[in-house]
């Protein structure tokens, strides 16, 4: 091996450790993500446990998104904030009320989408949903919610549930499951909605640690040939 090259190859292997155990972590974020999706798809599809336990079990610590839950509430009116969005390719409104179920909870829902977005509905009074939990905030490129105009542009939580007169409602919200009569809100079909491309990361890293690999013998094989 010609003088100068010593340096060359450690810096390569630091680099293609460095990369390699980039890569190995990923591998193991997917394990993770993919059993966590495993669990969050069973909880959707599995039987619906009540309004009350759900809440009383999210209170002592317990993870409990997209949990299935069955409300019974009155058949009563309810005002619609029409928050913005898009369903099958056209711009709509989706449509949060607020509820009293039967139990004493107050809780907002979200009823789907509609193209026409009244602010006013009836019912359901008997409905399944999935338990949300929408902490985000506003985006870099949201606009200010107009809460005068009933136009809502992100998920502000404490301020829906003053514009609905929820007072004590917990920071969730139940995604309606299941088409209810003839309301013109129509819930998207359930599923969970967590990004996982940690596969695509892991070649990335290994292929990059590849890449260097191949770049530092070339070098060495291309002074040893000089």
């Amino acid at each position: 091996m010609r003088k100068g090259a010593g340096p060359v190859l450690i810096c390569a292997a630091l680099g293609i450790a460095f990369l390699c155990g980039l890569g190995v972590w990923q591998v193991k974020r997917l394990a993770w993500k993919t059993a966590l999706i495993a669990q969050l798809e069973a909880r959707v599809s599995a039987k619906p446990t009540t309004l009350a336990d759900a809440l009383s079990r999210m209170r002592t610590g317990e993870d409990v998104e997209y949990l299935r839950v069955a409300v019974d509430a009155a058949d009563e009116s309810h005002l619609v904030l029409r928050k913005q969005t898009v369903a099958n390719s056209e711009a709509a409104w989706e449509g949060i009320a607020g509820y009293h179920s039967n139990d004493g909870a107050e809780v907002l829902v979200d009823l789907g989408a509609s193209t026409v977005g009244p602010t006013q509905i009836t019912g359901p009074a008997h409905f399944e949903a999935l338990l949300r939990r929408h902490g985000l905030g506003q985006g870099i490129f949201d606009p200010t919610n107009a809460v005068a105009e009933n136009r809502w542009h992100w998920w502000d939580l404490p301020a829906m549930q003053k514009a609905l007169g929820l007072k004590s409602a917990p920071p969730v919200v139940l995604q309606l499951v299941g088409e209810h009569g003839s309301s013109p809100y129509q819930p998207a079909e359930p599923k969970v909605e967590l990004n996982n491309n940690h596969l695509g990361y892991a070649i990335t890293w290994f292929g990059l640690a590849a890449a260097l690999a191949g770049v530092a013998g070339a070098f060495v094989f291309g002074r040893e040939r000089r």
